[in-house]
């Protein structure tokens, strides 16, 4: 019988941001591949509400849910600590947060720029690091990224009051694909890989509701004609996570229906 590359069966994934839209659609993979999962999110109370939800997936497999501040390290420190000693080991790391910022193009200062870089960006790397002491060789930590990290976003389909998506948060995106490059490449000899993941336009289902004329917009934009599906980037996720992609890293895979290939 040849060789499942796609399992995961006993490895131990810790998911941050695990309890958003994506993140949860990616649990439920890892779960169903044969990992053991920790959800890690800023709301322990929604983190632990996922993990029940997610508990009966994987013929039963272990699921656990946790606190995450990605902008302290001292948060980082502790979450790390904690997987190590209840779990024994890490083999995964995914990093699917964001923390949003609230000011338009005209209202952003330069502390505004920085705090939000500091905690999306800055964080991310923390929580790399963290995880990678924490692995043996074999280790995988993948970042989400965007598809806004590689194009600028069509002010045409904001229409007022909506504003168009963030200009810290584009910036914040491509920093993390150049931070998968290079921490890809100063880990390569230790056994671990690092990828990304840069999602396109996956509406939650509260957005597609609350707005539809906005997302009948962005599927304009989209070669593929639609909305991407939560499901859909969770190939991704446990394709980089897994042995089918040994020899995958420092690459960023996007997930956008063609959108960044107009």
């Amino acid at each position: 019988m040849s060789e499942n590359l796609f399992d995961l069966t006993d490895r131990v994934a810790l998911v941050a941001g695990g309890a958003g839209y994506l993140g949860s659609a990616v649990c439920r993979g890892l779960l169903q591949h044969g990992a053991r999962v920790v959800i890690a999110d800023i709301d322990v109370t929604r983190a632990e509400r996922r993990a029940e939800e997610l508990g009966g997936t994987g013929d039963g497999r272990q699921i656990r849910a946790t606190q995450l501040d990605v902008g302290r390290e001292d948060s980082i420190r502790r979450l790390v600590e904690h997987v190590q000693t209840d779990a024994k080991r890490l083999d995964i790391l995914i990093n699917a947060t964001f923390a949003p910022q609230k000011w338009s193009l005209e209202e952003i200062t330069g502390d505004h720029f920085t705090e939000s870089l500091g905690i999306n960006v800055s964080g991310s790397f923390a929580l790399a690091r963290a995880a990678k002491r924490a692995m043996t060789a074999g280790g995988s930590v993948i970042m989400f990224s965007s598809m806004y990290g590689r194009v600028a976003p069509d002010p045409r389909i904001y229409h007022k009051p909506m504003r168009p998506n963030p200009i810290e948060y584009g910036a914040a995106k491509a920093g993390i694909e150049q931070m998968v490059r290079y921490l890809a490449v100063a880990w390569a000899r230790d056994g671990i890989r690092v990828n990304g993941i840069a999602p396109g336009a996956f509406p939650s289902p509260q957005m597609q509701e609350s707005d539809p004329d906005f997302v009948e917009r962005l599927t304009e934009r989209v070669p593929m004609g639609r909305m991407g599906h939560a499901e859909e980037i969770v190939g991704a996720a446990i394709f980089l996570a897994s042995r089918a992609a040994s020899y995958v890293t420092g690459q960023t895979l996007v997930v956008d229906g063609g959108w960044s290939s107009w």
